[in-house]
């Protein structure tokens, strides 16, 4: 199946003692998957929050862009997580994820995350969730 991974699955997936590592392995692996370069920026984010060596977020950033395909955000993406931004009254704080949403959406993926109000707004939106 096609589908963008959040940021979240590519944390689980290189946090080994993670409690959802194995589920987001195994997403990685017997997906199609894409990233967009949001996802890669707030990845390389988390990871330098989390005090990870700056070597070893980069050995990862390579390996998920050779792996993944790139979906790419557009002005139109940006415009509707803006609008759904008004139109559900959601914080501000929750437009990285509705661009990541649309990002999604546009490209004709399916969305991998384990973020549970994410999924919910996704799926109302009538995008198909991996979890």
């Amino acid at each position: 199946m096609k589908v963008l991974l959040d940021t979240n699955v590519l944390v689980y997936d290189t946090v080994e003692d993670s409690p959802f590592h194995e589920k987001a392995k195994e997403i990685v692996d017997t997906n199609e998957p894409y990233v967009s370069k949001l996802v890669i920026h707030e990845f390389i984010w988390v990871m330098l929050k989390l005090n990870l060596d700056p070597n070893i977020i980069g050995a990862k950033v390579k390996e998920y862009t050779e792996l993944c395909k790139l979906a790419e955000e557009s002005a139109k993406v940006y415009i509707k997580a803006l609008r759904e931004l008004k139109a559900r009254k959601l914080s501000t704080k929750r437009i990285n994820d509705l661009i990541i949403l649309f990002t999604a959406k546009e490209n004709g993926l399916a969305l991998a995350t384990f973020d549970g109000r994410l999924s919910k707004l996704a799926e109302a939106l009538g995008v198909s969730v991996v979890r």
